[in-house]
């Protein structure tokens, strides 16, 4: 007697993906939208276009906190701004119509019709170290330009010989770099 044929295991459906890898700029939205949809930022437009939305100067010195939305209403929300100071408290109270004009003209209706001023401080920006400028030697100049002589094209062999230089500067700095993440190689000489 042939024995019973099993059913293959039920599987969940998990949709497959198809498609092209998404880059981290696309899935942050998807990923912060429930903590922020809790503070009142719809998609979280607000808190990434701050600077954009009321222009350097005031987001240098205030950020939103959260927008307090009265219950069961889309407009006559409150939004919550931390600043850095008293003196910001002060100058963000005289700049606030001109704060509630700017908000609400982006989010598309009068959504906001106030604002609190909590100080606080303000989270830091990340100021890059600028990168040394790496001036190549003779030698490895004349390499890059010994690789790109045989081109007959001025023109091509004129952006060769530039990108040449700028790939060398590029494996120079990351020498440099490794080098001062780990000085042991500087004195393994690699």
């Amino acid at each position: 007697m042939p024995s019973p044929t099993r059913a293959p295991p039920k599987t969940p459906d998990v949709p497959r993906r198809y498609g092209r890898p998404s880059t981290l700029g696309a899935l942050i939205p998807k990923a912060t939208a429930a903590a922020l949809d809790q503070r009142g930022f719809a998609g979280g437009a607000i808190i990434t276009r701050w600077a954009a939305i009321v222009g350097d100067d005031l987001a240098s010195y205030a950020v939103p906190l959260e927008v307090k939305f009265q219950r069961q209403r889309n407009d006559q929300a409150t939004l919550v701004l931390q600043v850095a100071s008293g003196a910001a408290a002060t100058l963000l109270q005289m700049k606030a119509p001109l704060v509630i004009e700017r908000v609400n003209a982006f989010l598309g209706y009068a959504a906001i019709s106030r604002i609190q001023a909590q100080q606080g401080p303000l989270p830091r920006k990340r100021m890059r170290e600028p990168t040394p400028q790496v001036v190549l030697s003779a030698e490895e100049e004349a390499q890059v330009t010994q690789a790109t002589q045989h081109v007959a094209s001025p023109d091509i062999r004129s952006a060769l010989t530039e990108l040449g230089f700028a790939i060398a500067r590029r494996a120079r700095e990351q020498s440099y770099a490794n080098t001062a993440k780990d000085p042991s190689r500087k004195a393994r000489g690699v």
